[in-house]
């Protein structure tokens, strides 16, 4: 959180030059890189397991709020103060999020229970020699990818594909995140049927069709927002059985002591599929190809399909090993 308000000010109050710009990305992405380790372990250390579908489903629920919300509020103080302000003003917002640690610091703190502090010793990188763990993180990596083509290009591709206006077209990313909220609201309890890997083949594979329907321009207008809303919703219902899937990932054969090393591996193939489809799908941008585009959207939701199945085929037999140990 210390480095997103240091970015921030940065950014907004003495940023100048393109090494500014690039110190500034490269601290707020450090800030970022711890988020997604610290705040799964705490989870999966603090909430029953009963609980957890839900847990994971409130917990992506308001990274897509704040997804959907930080245009608005972004591109509003700039409209009034200045890019400078705008990010200024997203720097601050770590101010509450570091009171909040602070003044619950002692519900986050995880001392190994018993159970944890028994497990086996493994080595540190032992993880990176099972193969269910390396597929959680190519499932994140293709989901991911698509999500990052949609919210980067989604909005030119709507407006030359359908003659959308700039205005429509941008709405219908907002479409898109919100639904997914939605989605992720409704998974937290689909999550609970335990047969993680399927719902996530059934929900993405819809998500596909929805793609592939669009590249094809075969539905009016009226009929995009609907399909972008289809888009985000059915990918959205995968959440939280992802979330969980990566834990039987990870509690097969190292249990709660590598909650954080597994996690953050895993998550770091969110960052790299961000960081890839631009540069993956920017060719076809320049070129015009923009229902190529979309179906490389939905080829990436295909592939995260099999490796999701790939996970749920070896998770649980390890996963029943553990338990007769």
């Amino acid at each position: 959180m210390s480095c997103f308000l240091i970015a921030g000010l940065w950014l907004g109050l003495l940023a100048h030059t393109l090494g500014d710009l690039l110190a500034v990305a490269a601290l707020a992405g450090l800030g970022n890189s711890v988020l997604h380790p610290a705040d799964y372990t705490v989870l999966n250390h603090k909430v029953a397991e009963a609980h957890l579908g839900h847990a994971f489903s409130v917990h992506g629920i308001s990274g897509n709020l704040g997804w959907a919300l930080a245009p608005v509020f972004l591109t509003g103080i700039a409209t009034l103060a200045g890019w400078q302000m705008a990010a200024v003003a997203a720097g601050l917002m770590a101010l509450p999020a570091l009171l909040a640690l602070w003044l619950f610091r002692h519900q986050l703190d995880i001392t190994p229970t018993v159970a944890t502090a028994g497990a086996p010793v493994h080595g540190t990188f032992s993880f990176l020699g099972v193969g269910a763990v390396w597929l959680c993180f190519g499932f994140f990596f293709m989901t991911s990818a698509a999500f990052g083509t949609l919210q980067n290009f989604g909005t030119p591709i709507l407006q030359r594909l359908y003659g959308l206006s700039l205005g429509i077209s941008a709405s219908a990313i907002s479409v898109f995140l919100l639904s997914a909220a939605v989605g992720i609201l409704v998974g937290g309890f689909v999550a609970k049927r335990h047969q993680q890997d399927r719902i996530i083949a059934v929900a993405l594979a819809v998500a596909v069709v929805f793609a592939l329907v669009l590249a094809e321009v075969i539905i009016p207008a009226w009929a995009v927002l609907p399909a972008m809303a289809g888009i985000g919703f059915f990918t959205g219902i995968a959440g939280p059985s992802r979330d969980l899937l990566v834990r039987r990932a990870a509690t097969a054969r190292f249990g709660k002591a590598a909650y954080g090393r597994i996690y953050g591996f895993v998550y770091s193939g969110l960052d790299s599929g961000l960081a890839i489809s631009p540069l993956v799908f920017g060719h076809y941008m320049d070129a015009q190809q923009f229902a190529a585009v979309l179906v490389g959207v939905a080829l990436f939701q295909a592939f995260a399909v099999l490796t999701a199945l790939g996970v749920g085929r070896s998770a649980p037999l390890a996963q029943s090993t553990t338990v007769a140990k």
